[in-house]
């Protein structure tokens, strides 16, 4: 249902060139030529600078709409939806895997979700900085000074980056992530998710409210639900069809939660109307 993100190579893509660090890439510049679809667990904190076209990313119940300058950032742990758009534009971004553990963070607050950060000058400048460096053949921009250059922009964002970025989840939380992040569709029983993570029902509970802000089953459901939004604008599914291949067993249960997260109904959503 969902694939681990734990390279930058994505089905689509029509160019794609990484930068490694000790075996590990930590940057990509990517191209597509035709529409995508993508559901990512991302396990580590990334920065998406938006270079041209456009793409939605799904989180819960907020749809972003990205175009060329923006700057989206995805905190550890997230569980998204990506959709690259309009096939007869071209679209390329630039990803950077960020540190996990921000110097001056404290963890002690709970995760914030995916955020699109504020058009900046100096954002611009990287962006354009990076890409020369990746059509040029053989640049290898150094990994500590890039990185310590993007903290210091970060730095100066408000409070709620700060946080989306001091907030990792726990060994037995990722551990539970690896497990439930392509089977989500398949979960009936809290049981079966505190297994997952080798924690009791009441620690898997307060950790999720600690990391995601609500109950595991609601996040599963809500995630689901996330799903479902980006296939029925991506594919010819009938509604039925998406409802069952994402979890769902009840349609007038599905339709109801549809209609009370997205505030449309599946149809009027794959009409573009929200």
């Amino acid at each position: 249902m969902y694939t681990l993100y734990d390279s930058f190579t994505l089905t689509g893509q029509h160019h794609i060139q990484t930068w490694e660090q000790r075996g590990r890439s930590w940057a990509a510049y990517s191209n597509y030529r035709q529409p995508a679809a993508h559901g990512l667990y991302v396990p580590h904190p990334v920065l998406n600078l938006i270079l041209r076209g456009e793409k939605r990313m799904y989180d819960g119940r907020r749809v972003h709409h990205l175009r060329a300058g923006d700057v989206f950032l995805i905190p550890a742990g997230s569980l998204i939806c990506s959709e690259i758009m309009r096939p007869e534009d071209d679209f390329a971004s630039i990803n950077l895997v960020l540190p996990e553990h921000q110097p001056g963070c404290s963890d002690n607050g709970p995760a914030a979700a995916t955020l699109m950060l504020s058009p900046a000058p100096h954002w611009q400048q990287l962006a354009g900085a990076l890409l020369r460096d990746f059509i040029q053949p053989g640049a290898l921009p150094d990994y500590e000074s890039v990185m310590c250059h993007i903290l210091h922009l970060l730095n100066k964002e408000p409070a709620t980056v700060k946080q989306a970025l001091a907030t990792v989840p726990s060994p037995s939380m990722q551990q539970m992530m690896v497990q439930l992040h392509s089977g989500l569709h398949e979960v009936r029983l809290l049981e079966e998710v505190a297994l997952m993570g080798h924690v009791s029902p009441a620690t898997l509970k307060r950790r999720f409210r600690k990391t995601y802000q609500r109950s595991p089953m609601d996040w599963i459901w809500e995630k689901r639900l996330q799903m479902t939004a980006l296939l029925l604008r991506t594919t010819d599914l009938s509604v039925q069809e998406i409802a069952y291949s994402t979890g769902f067993e009840d349609i007038s249960h599905f339709y109801r939660q549809f209609r009370k997260c997205f505030l449309v109904t599946p149809a009027q959503w794959r009409q573009g109307k929200n």
